[in-house]
């Protein structure tokens, strides 16, 4: 610190005896020191106020008080100054975070669906409404060659829902090859959270099986938006749904299932609440909007087409706000 009053005296004489540019640059790269060394503003004025009584220069009574003014002036604004950056850093080192952890979220995602389920068709689309969703699909394969499609909604954001998403995807993969039914499988995963998750956390979710040697749709709902199944030969819809508390909230919860058996051209859409949501309208939050995207598509298009489409739909009908996060799935028997 002594080296820098001396060297702050010395540019500063050398400017009231030369004032040129150069010695105001050397003044400029002297303030970045300064600022490494956290001096603050009211130290500096007075390290210069001194500086001047010390080499002779008087000041008069009224320059003086001025300068014990700006010196209390000084002084809070350092305080407030310190904070701000302190609190700058801390917003780099959180955004910083965010980043982090929303790369590791979209790997968390399948990427694309393993068509060695050839009698469907899938097509889905998730779009956060912030840097990091609430919102998770995933797909795994069970027992007997039968396919696990689960959809979920973590109700609570940020860092502390990935690490709950994270902790139900790998959950999941624990479970590929397994023969649990579906209700089951939503029984492992709410002791699961409960034992493991934030307690602020609860998640709602709906996970189903499909048997491609039967046809067969198991499903089974924990609190979740019901499926929305389109019945091909009727050319009918109707709400898939099974009463069950939302995960992490009670150990003893017994989760029912659910079967429909799938024909040739039939197709299930699975949502989030994000989806049918209407906010500032006097339309109930059903999924009459997902109905009337779906009037507007050719049916012979492939679903992931569908889905797209769907979906620009539905923000289109919304102005584009995008106050949570949209994830739809479509399944269709070819």
């Amino acid at each position: 610190m002594k080296l820098v009053i001396e060297y702050y005296e010395q540019i500063m004489l050398h400017f009231l005896q030369n004032p040129v540019e150069h010695q105001l640059y050397a003044g400029q790269q002297l303030s970045k020191k300064l600022i490494e060394k956290d001096v603050t503003p009211e130290e500096i004025l007075s390290i210069h106020f001194s500086a001047m009584k010390q080499h002779g220069f008087t000041l008069s009574s009224d320059w003086e008080k001025s300068f014990q003014f700006l010196m209390e002036i000084m002084v809070s604004f350092g305080m407030a100054y310190q904070e701000r950056q302190s609190l700058r850093l801390k917003k780099k080192q959180l955004e910083s975070e965010i980043k982090m952890a929303t790369s590791m979220q979209k790997n968390l995602y399948p990427h694309d669906f393993d068509h060695s389920f050839h009698d469907l068709d899938i097509g889905f689309i998730s779009t956060p409404a912030r840097e990091m969703s609430g919102d998770f699909y995933y797909f795994v394969h069970h027992a007997d060659h039968k396919l696990g499609i689960l959809i979920a909604d973590i109700v609570g954001k940020g860092i502390p829902a990935a690490l709950c998403m994270s902790m139900i995807k790998y959950a999941i993969d624990t479970l590929e090859n397994d023969a649990k039914p579906v209700h089951l499988i939503l029984d492992h995963i709410n002791r699961l959270i409960i034992k493991n998750a934030d307690p602020s956390l609860f998640v709602t979710m709906f996970y189903a099986i499909y048997d491609p040697a039967t046809s067969i749709f198991s499903y089974s709902s924990a609190g979740h938006e019901p499926a929305l199944y389109f019945n091909k030969r009727l050319g009918s819809y109707t709400d898939l749904n099974t009463k069950g508390l939302i995960l992490g909230v009670d150990s003893s919860m017994v989760y029912s299932e659910e079967q429909i058996q799938l024909s040739s051209g039939d197709f299930l859409v699975l949502y989030t609440d994000g989806v049918t949501e209407q906010k500032d309208s006097h339309l109930p939050d059903d999924n009459s909007i997902i109905r009337e995207a779906l009037a507007t598509i050719d049916e012979i298009l492939p679903v992931q087409d569908i889905v797209q489409q769907m979906y620009q739909y539905i923000i289109d009908k919304k102005d584009y706000r995008l106050d949570d996060d949209h994830t739809i799935v479509m399944v269709r028997k070819k």
